[in-house]
């Protein structure tokens, strides 16, 4: 392998890990690329049943031995290759070694994670550096939060004029009343977010702050509806979850304002039930979880018994593939702002409502994803912000074909109401 790789997909015997392999054989087939772990026989049995199943021989794919507890190993990785593709949670403990060793040795790093934990630290400990090693950082490269990202940026090519804010509304629909099975890792990951919930908050209010001190005051102020709520043309009964999306799509905006002069949008996101009785006990829920993330005996119960805590929605085993493909997703922008030919006044006189859809959004979708955005830094980084950094995905790719890639994949974004 004297020749850099154009990718490595690390952590490629994971549940996602596997899936990313396996769209990769037809979404990098123009690149060269190889997969990376710390067991070179279950590399190997992966690559042989996804070959089995594609009906294709993956046999010439390279393999990479790295192990996150050698950092040498991880350097030898990321030495070989372009981009890494980081499929190894939770980021919170094996994530950032890798990207030390990717920025360190001038390569890119994309990864899954929506631990915002995580992602604040990468910007606070690693932005200036990546930026003077020329490489890109973007996190959350998934379900969480691209979709989100890439619409709040759709939004802004279509709307025609000055945005003053979005409100995001989530709704989910499953063939045949299938759970939403997520895999035993997502669990995981979620537990330990809970876990540094307040601390989060702070260092995202820290990071915010460094970015640009103050934004200009806007109006009309958009204020977050705490209550249970319903809103025009949807079905569902919503409410606030704190989702990282919600984050970043608010610190791309300050960086925009900061570099760009353009004016920040506010954003609020809410998550919907098709059920009364499920977005009523939500708040419930999830108090009780937070509260029993906070403590290492409580932890330690939600992450023994996921079943249990979830109502059958978690597993080590993860969903299947039909069940995978029964789970439907819709994020629908309420978008209000001023026409191109109007002034900003008081009150907004143009709304646009835009929606972004798709199936299989946590695994499927989500791989697919991961792979568009690495075949977008590879292959547009010209069109990217400053020659590198660790930024949000839609301050990273807002110049770029990202939106249009993912239309080519099924994953549909509409105007419904201009």
């Amino acid at each position: 392998m004297s020749e850099k790789l154009d990718a490595i997909i690390f952590g490629a015997t994971g549940f996602t890990g596997e899936l990313v392999v396996e769209y990769a054989v037809d979404l990098l087939k123009d690149l060269q690329w190889g997969v990376a772990g710390r067991n070179e026989s279950k590399i190997k049995k992966v690559l042989s049943d996804i070959g089995s199943k594609l009906k294709q021989d993956l046999n010439d794919i390279p393999v990479v031995i790295a192990d996150i507890s050698d950092q040498k190993s991880l350097d030898l990785m990321a030495k070989k290759c372009k981009l890494i593709i980081n499929c190894c949670g939770p980021y919170r403990f094996y994530g950032e070694v890798v990207v030390k060793a990717c920025i360190e040795n001038g390569t890119h790093h994309i990864d899954l994670s929506g631990e915002q934990l995580f992602i604040d630290k990468m910007f606070e400990v690693y932005h200036d550096l990546a930026q003077e090693k020329g490489t890109y950082v973007v996190s959350a490269c998934g379900f969480d939060t691209i979709p989100a990202e890439m619409g709040v940026v759709y939004v802004e090519q279509n709307f025609g004029g000055d945005i003053n804010s979005i409100e995001m509304y989530w709704e989910n629909t499953f063939d045949n009343g299938s759970k939403p099975l997520l895999h035993y890792g997502t669990w995981e990951s979620a537990v330990y977010a809970f876990d540094n919930f307040r601390k989060s908050l702070n260092v995202q209010n820290k990071i915010n702050k460094s970015i640009i001190e103050k934004l200009p005051s806007l109006r009309p102020k958009l204020w977050l509806n705490p209550f249970m709520h319903k809103t025009a043309g949807l079905s569902s009964y919503f409410l606030p979850f704190p989702q990282t999306d919600r984050a970043l799509i608010l610190r791309a905006q300050r960086l925009q304002h900061k570099i760009e002069h353009k004016r920040p949008i506010q954003f609020e996101s809410y998550v919907g039930f098709r059920s009364f009785f499920s977005a009523f006990c939500l708040p419930f829920r999830f108090l009780t979880i937070l509260l029993m993330a906070q403590c290492k005996c409580t932890r330690n119960l939600l992450l023994k018994h996921p079943k249990f805590y979830t109502k059958g929605m978690i597993s080590h085993e993860g969903p299947t593939e039909s069940i995978r493909k029964g789970h439907h997703f819709a994020l629908t922008f309420k978008a209000k702002g001023w026409s191109s030919d109007e002034p900003i006044t008081e009150k907004p006189n143009k709304e646009l409502i835009a929606r972004v859809s798709g199936t299989d959004p946590f695994y499927g979708l989500a791989s697919i994803i991961m792979l568009l955005c690495a075949k977008t830094i590879l292959s547009q980084s010209n069109l990217m912000p400053g020659s590198g950094g660790v930024w949000p995905a839609s301050f990273a790719f807002a110049k770029t074909t990202l939106i249009q890639e993912m239309q080519k994949q099924g994953i549909k974004f509409e105007i419904v109401k201009s």
